[in-house]
């Protein structure tokens, strides 16, 4: 398969440029968070703060950040961070 083929069907220019802002991102803001600073729900503060507006200028670089911020918890624990409620379990 030709790369410009391949560039068509799976788009790798563009997801090239993905990882180049999410690389920067966590380059420059990211990797420097302390534990205290990454270990929160990412996606849930946004629904809980964020204004859901796809007007908002900065919807693409609070998404890369999320990304970032989500693949430094990966890194530093194996996993994403969830907030999960804790469902209360009667037994009787």
């Amino acid at each position: 398969m030709g790369k410009t083929i391949v560039n068509r069907v799976y788009q790798i220019d563009q997801l090239i440029a993905l990882f180049g802002d999410v690389i920067e991102d966590y380059v420059n803001q990211v990797v420097l968070m302390s534990d205290e600073e990454l270990k929160e729900d990412r996606s849930g503060w946004l629904k809980r703060y964020g204004d859901y507006n796809d007007k908002d200028e900065y919807i693409y670089d609070t998404s890369i950040h999320t990304i970032a911020i989500e693949i430094e918890q990966i890194r530093r624990w194996q996993k994403i961070i969830y907030d999960i409620p804790k469902k209360n379990v009667r037994l009787d």
